[in-house]
């Protein structure tokens, strides 16, 4: 199956109307980027700015970074790679088509060229939505939407904690912040919304929790771009996330606008709760 946090977001996006500009690490030589390269071509998504081999690199064949993912019962997922200690961009970062005033985000996978490539798009006049970006210094500014999981920052099952580690996120960088906690719903807040835990909207089948995270962040880029207020983001992204849980894989299925909006209109007690 194809995944990686960049794919599965554009490709919610794709399918949902919008016109994504995907790019990340190069695809590699090895026989798993045969099957990536179809993945990518079956779901439609761009791929000029995906490269089989970086300039500057190995001459041989090199491999493609490859995840097994086990899910168990309950629907959570542990996943081990390979190959990813090796990515390069597949285009230099300075190349990258930054567009002012449109929308720019990233995961910090490729460790230095992400943030390269955050700071070039804010530089830009880009907006910015950064995702796993976790360490004591980041190129992280005011204005900017950050969004990670309990799986690296705060603690699993404590919303206290998880509110009091938001809280001083948002006090170091002025951003707007979401640090999601699975099945637990999620902690979000800026400068002006009250820092504050969010329920999770009930899965109707909890098959695999695989991508969760990217269905999310599709969901809230898919409401800033058309600019919606933030608790109608915020309603959009946990119904699709939540969706997302009742099927195997990242990308296998991308829930349907009218699924997601059918979801928050059935449980309204959830819905209001996302109002300031």
């Amino acid at each position: 199956m194809l995944g990686g946090e960049a794919a599965n977001t554009a490709t919610a996006l794709l399918q949902w109307g919008d016109a994504p500009v995907l790019t990340g690490n190069a695809i590699g030589t090895s026989l798993e980027s045969d099957v990536l390269w179809s993945a990518l071509r079956a779901k439609k998504l761009p791929v000029e700015n995906l490269r089989a081999l970086p300039e500057g690199r190995q001459s041989g064949p090199m491999l493609s970074p490859v995840c097994d993912v086990y899910i168990t019962p309950d629907g959570q997922r542990t996943m081990f790679g390979t190959g990813f200690g090796r990515m390069g961009p597949g285009i230099p970062v300075s190349l990258l088509p930054y567009v002012e005033g449109s929308w720019f985000t990233a995961e910090s996978n490729m460790s230095g060229p992400s943030r390269d490539a955050v700071r070039a798009a804010a530089a830009a006049g880009m907006k910015v939505y950064v995702m796993d970006f976790f360490r004591d210094e980041e190129p992280i500014e005011e204005n900017m939407f950050w969004q990670s999981s309990t799986d690296w920052v705060g603690v699993r099952g404590n919303t206290q904690r998880n509110v009091r580690w938001v809280k001083d996120w948002v006090a170091k960088y002025g951003c707007f912040a979401i640090l999601s906690d699975g099945p637990n719903g999620f902690v979000a807040g800026s400068p002006s919304h009250p820092v504050r835990m969010y329920p999770p909207f009930p899965a109707p089948d909890m098959v695999d929790s695989t991508g969760a995270g990217d269905m999310f962040r599709a969901g809230m880029l898919h409401g800033l771009s058309r600019g919606w207020a933030i608790p109608d983001c915020l309603r959009f992204a946990a119904a699709a996330g939540c969706l997302k849980c009742g099927h195997f894989g990242a990308t296998s299925h991308v829930p349907p606008i009218a699924d997601i909006e059918h979801l928050i209109t059935e449980n309204p007690d959830v819905a209001a709760q996302y109002e300031r």
